[in-house]
């Protein structure tokens, strides 16, 4: 089965030592959304306080699958009347 690498940088980076085998792409790729909703959900706060919040995939050789970005952008204040 291949190993798929699931690397998380968002301010810092943490890069996926071990990696984990799928059965394909398409299950790696359901992972990494199922993962990245795991790690946004214990820790929030990080979320805020950081530019980006990227998940890169990698296969086995560590050439890039795909990257899932998570972005914040606040609204401006409106305009007083």
């Amino acid at each position: 089965m291949p190993r798929y690498y699931f690397d998380i940088k968002d301010g810092q980076d943490f890069p996926d030592a071990e990696g984990s085998e799928w059965p394909d792409l398409n299950a790696a790729r359901v992972e990494a959304v199922r993962y990245a909703a795991e790690v946004l959900k214990e820790m929030p706060e990080r979320f805020w306080h950081c530019e980006a919040w990227l998940m890169s995939v990698f296969d086995q050789h560590r050439q890039p699958l795909f990257t899932l970005k998570f972005v914040a952008e606040t609204a401006p204040l409106p305009k007083a009347a």
